[in-house]
């Protein structure tokens, strides 16, 4: 009896042995099937997030291109005027003095409309910098033509009042705004 009892211990520890062996294989596979899809996820992710954002950036060049196209002949005044009064209000939010700014429509390839806008600025460095980057950022097709910046003119008093603070310089831009004729 005491026999049967010993073999009955014996096969109970080897069943249940077994069944933690079985039950730490199965844990473990099921662990590194976790961890892969895990790992799959975080890769979907990452690729959505880059979707995501190329969409954005599509987007956003979309409308850019949505703004240049036109089936007029030249740049209608309210656009010139538009144009300028964003000019001035990017420069107005940076602290940038505008002393001049001119207009004038130049004749480019057939199916290209340009105007020309010259700013005389006087601004630093740092607001130039801004300046143009709040350009950049426009809906429109600009190209800065030529940029020349020399150190402003000042007179003693106004030397005297800007001791300190950083230096001045004016800025001469010619920018250039596109627009693409609609083919019909």
């Amino acid at each position: 009896m005491r026999e049967r009892y010993l073999i009955l211990i014996v096969l109970m520890l080897a069943a249940g042995a077994i069944f933690i062996l079985f039950t730490n294989k199965s844990l473990a596979t099921n662990l590194n099937d976790i961890r892969r899809l895990d790992d799959q996820i975080k890769v979907a992710q990452e690729k959505l997030n880059s979707a995501r954002i190329m969409e954005q950036e599509l987007s956003q060049f979309a409308m850019v291109i949505d703004n240049a196209l036109t089936s007029e002949q030249r740049f209608s005044f309210d656009e010139i005027n538009d144009l300028k009064t964003n000019i001035g209000e990017m420069a107005h939010a940076r602290q940038i003095s505008i002393n001049r700014m001119a207009d004038a429509s130049k004749w480019t390839m057939p199916n290209l409309i340009e105007s020309t806008v010259t700013l005389e600025l006087e601004a630093d460095y740092i607001q130039i910098g801004k300046f143009i980057s709040d350009l950049e950022s426009q809906d429109n097709i600009i190209k800065i033509q030529t940029l020349d910046i020399s150190p402003a003119h000042l007179t003693q008093e106004e030397e005297q009042q800007a001791a300190g603070k950083a230096s001045r310089y004016r800025v001469l831009m010619e920018l250039s705004v596109f627009k693409v004729k609609k083919e019909a």
